[in-house]
């Protein structure tokens, strides 16, 4: 167990450069595929041992896997009723063959190294340590940004000679994750995020192969949804992922995910012009529950009545 885990503590990580690789769409000119903060949340809850192998690889091996886990509320306490109250992204408490630890993982997930805020981690953090001060705590930064960049990692205020405070976070940048060295990784979150790792592919190969070996990790139900998060998470467009899949003749799973993400992106533009939600399910072949997806994921859109 290295130090780094044991008081909540890193360092920043290497900063060698990937290959260059081409550059997506500008964000303005490109509609997401999915709400990329939601989709990060909800596939380390479906896979909390496999997070805890990717964020904090270190503590895996020193302790196992773990053998149970539960899910913390994320609702830090308001000791300022009169202020605005903060919500973590998540938060997995673990509990190990050795009873004797307890560890907890904050995870914040940052889609830019720009919007990275360690003061807001920090307050959470110093939350958690209150309501559960006989556990290890460690913060997890995780960014899902394609462009490496030099992110600070530490809070440190200091004057007249002492150290008032200092705070550090684990950083887990994406795009410095080497795609060639999770190549037969059985761990769905690493599979679902190499679109954004260092290597000289293409973004929609790093994808597609990703895909590929989440098909012997999860369940046929979960891998539409995962394919979505992890076409977000290389940023590629519907043109790019049909491209790809003629360019290589693919036909699998991808297929069908597909033609039920052109049928999102047409019921999308139906909703915009307020056409009703019966001519939209029989026209594009989607569920009701479906469009009650589309409408919360963006509740600027315009929603026609059912």
């Amino acid at each position: 167990m290295t130090d780094s885990v044991r008081k909540g503590r890193a360092t920043l990580e290497g900063m060698n450069k990937p290959s260059p690789e081409a550059k997506p769409e500008p964000p303005s000119t490109r509609e997401r595929l999915t709400n990329l903060d939601q989709a990060i949340k909800e596939l380390l809850k479906s896979h909390p041992a496999d997070a805890l192998e990717f964020l904090v690889p270190d503590a895996a091996k020193a302790w196992g896997r773990p053998l149970a886990w539960e899910f913390l509320n994320t609702t830090t306490r308001k000791h300022d009723l009169a202020r605005k109250g903060y919500v973590m992204d998540l938060n997995i408490r673990y509990t190990f063959a050795n009873r004797s630890v307890v560890l907890v993982v904050l995870i914040e997930h940052w889609a830019t190294a720009q919007s990275v805020n360690l003061h807001r981690t920090a307050h959470y953090y110093l939350d958690l340590l209150e309501r559960f001060p006989k556990d290890e705590v460690v913060p997890v930064a995780l960014v899902t940004d394609l462009k490496p960049a030099r992110i600070q990692n530490a809070v440190h205020a200091e004057s007249r000679g002492r150290v008032w405070l200092h705070f550090e976070t684990l950083v887990r940048e994406v795009s410095r994750e080497e795609y060639s060295a999770w190549v037969g990784a059985r761990n769905a979150i690493a599979q679902a995020l190499r679109g954004a790792m260092a290597g000289p592919q293409s973004r929609a190969e790093k994808v597609f192969r990703g895909a590929e070996a989440l098909k012997d990790i999860v369940s046929p139900e979960e891998y539409r949804n995962i394919f979505t998060l992890a076409a977000e998470v290389g940023k590629l467009t519907l043109k790019e992922v049909e491209a790809y899949m003629k360019k290589t003749q693919l036909r699998s799973e991808a297929v069908e995910w597909l033609e039920h993400a052109k049928a999102l992106d047409t019921a999308r533009k139906l909703l915009e012009h307020g056409v009703s939600w019966g001519i939209i399910t029989s026209s594009t072949g989607l569920k009701s529950a479906e469009l009650k997806t589309i409408a919360k994921a963006d509740p600027a859109r315009k929603l026609a009545k059912k």
